[in-house]
């Protein structure tokens, strides 16, 4: 019976060739990360509603008015924006020698430009009368006549005569003693490409409850500031 000697290796080498397979092995794997990583790239680019967007200058929506108190749309010979900045509405007749009982009328002409949209149509009224450098005394006296004050609102096409039953679309709408604004009143639509209507707003100075109360505006002073609104109307 011959003997065989068999040489084992020493665990440390066994140790060290294991250390060495991880290495190769974590080596082959970065490769093959780094060659995964690379790509192409490639993109496409669309205007949405080609080249003109969205929108178009033509959709434009405005609506003007006149401070010339004329009595129809046709008749307006100068329509202004008035905004941001307000414009006056001068010499109303009676205005300034309006006394309790009596009333003053203001026309103000107003047509929506627009040549796509319709337009609703509201107004509402601010009141602006000055309170600064005021004296306690006129300051009341101001605030009792516009408590004084009603205003009756129909919206026409012709406001040389006046509005029947069916024109008018609020009566005896009181405005606030101090600042402050009255509730909106829709005045129904206007069309587009000029469509105009004309407000008509009749200003009342009304007897007081009593004597006393009627007095009270003896010397008072208000000041209006109508306030024209519209929002579009898809066609």
């Amino acid at each position: 019976m011959s003997n065989t000697t068999i040489e084992t290796q020493p665990d440390e080498d066994r140790r060290k060739g294991r250390k060495r397979a991880f290495i190769a092995l974590g080596s082959l794997l970065a490769v093959g990360t780094l060659a995964t990583s690379a790509f192409f790239t490639d993109f496409a680019l669309l205007d949405l509603n080609g080249s003109g967007g969205f929108g178009d200058q033509s959709s434009l929506y405005n609506i003007q008015v006149s401070s010339g108190q004329e009595k129809k749309v046709g008749d307006v010979k100068s329509w202004i924006e008035a905004n941001p900045d307000s414009a006056a509405i001068a010499n109303i007749p009676g205005a300034s020698s309006l006394l309790p009982g009596g009333s003053v009328v203001v026309t103000i002409p107003v047509q929506n430009t627009s040549t796509k949209w319709g337009s609703t149509l509201s107004v509402k009224f601010k009141n602006t009368t000055v309170v600064d450098g005021v004296t306690a005394a006129q300051k009341a006296r101001n605030e009792a006549y516009m408590g004084l004050i009603t205003l009756d609102i129909a919206v026409v096409d012709d406001a040389s005569k006046t509005p029947d039953a069916t024109a008018w679309t609020k009566k005896a709408l009181t405005v606030p003693i101090t600042t402050g604004e009255t509730s909106t009143v829709d005045l129904g639509n206007l069309a587009a490409n000029n469509g105009g209507k004309v407000i008509y707003v009749k200003v009342n100075l009304n007897n007081g409850t009593t004597q006393d109360k009627t007095d009270a505006a003896n010397g008072g002073t208000a000041s209006l500031q109508a306030v024209v609104s519209g929002t579009s109307v898809a066609p």
